[in-house]
């Protein structure tokens, strides 16, 4: 039985990390930074609602910041294995993050100057560039429509998602036996979709037949 639990991106638009756990494995997908109103940035410093050691593959839908900016601290905190991402991500996402670990160091240093004048403790960034240079090494690009089994039972295939460049969304197939009765479970989650007839971005493939739906509606009410 596999189980899919939201730890970012419900109830509202950033942070988009799901975790999903089968017999086979646990992968996370997407592993995106809380971004908006302080209060809101402030879940970024929490510690990870579960054991980053323990999660197999990370699947990432796309290069912004909202979909990985978490991905350092994931490692820091003990991520060891892949990251699946497209080609144009896997390039795009190396600039995002280094300049996300540049911004944040210099506003922790800003933060630490604030915090001596009022006598209190520093306090650690939220991740350096070291770790980003961690993560970096971690990519596996794949190439759209290409089906790639990323665990025993699990397989993984990208699809166009427009967006931006790089962007996909996921296809992934979970081979399951319950109770005795082997099949496979198809489920497709969405990322973040571009519009059709965009003169500088392809339009979204088509999905395959899924079982479960992941999708995102930021204009959900429009």
């Amino acid at each position: 039985m596999a189980k899919l639990t939201f730890w970012g991106a419900a109830q509202q638009v950033t942070g988009s990390c799901h975790l999903l756990e089968t017999a086979h494995g646990r992968l996370l997908l997407d592993c995106g930074l809380f971004q908006g109103t302080p209060d809101t940035e402030k879940l970024n410093e929490r510690p990870f609602p579960f054991d980053p050691g323990k999660i197999d593959a990370v699947v990432l839908s796309h290069a912004h910041l909202d979909h990985s900016g978490l991905l350092p601290k994931l490692t820091a905190a003990g991520f060891s294995g892949p990251v699946y991402l497209t080609p144009a991500t896997h390039d795009l996402v190396e600039l995002m993050l280094k300049d996300a670990a540049f911004l944040e160091m210099k506003d922790n240093q800003w933060e630490n100057k604030r915090r001596q004048r009022s006598g209190k403790d520093p306090v650690e960034p939220l991740y350096t560039l070291d770790d980003v240079e961690r993560v970096l090494a971690q990519r596996s690009p794949l190439d759209y429509g290409v089906r790639l089994e990323i665990l025993p039972g699990i397989g993984l295939r990208f699809h166009q998602g427009g967006h931006i460049l790089g962007a996909s969304f996921v296809e992934i197939t979970i081979e399951q036996n319950d109770h005795g009765n082997p099949h496979r479970t198809t489920l497709v989650f969405s990322g973040d979709l571009g519009n059709c007839f965009s003169p500088l971005m392809q339009d979204p493939a088509p999905p395959p037949p899924a079982d479960v739906l992941l999708l995102e509606s930021t204009y959900g009410d429009r």
